[in-house]
């Protein structure tokens, strides 16, 4: 199989498809209330049938909630 964690997902896609791979997508999100922004990433990827690949992308990264200011 084809390695292809930390990569952006269509970039890791093209590289499964490309190696005669099917690939399924699965988001994952944070619970926390957190604005997610950047393009998605594999964060894992499973085996999960016969020439099927799961991958779970989340965006890059999150920005904080503004805290308010002191008086």
């Amino acid at each position: 199989m084809v390695d292809v964690l930390g990569r952006e997902l269509e970039q890791a896609r093209r590289a499964l498809e490309a190696a005669g791979y099917r690939v399924e997508i699965v988001e994952t999100r944070t619970p926390r209330q957190v604005t997610l922004s950047g393009p998605l990433r594999v964060v894992r990827q499973h085996a999960a049938g016969e020439g099927l690949i799961r991958l779970t992308v989340t965006q890059e990264r999150y920005v904080p909630p503004l805290r308010p200011a002191r008086g």
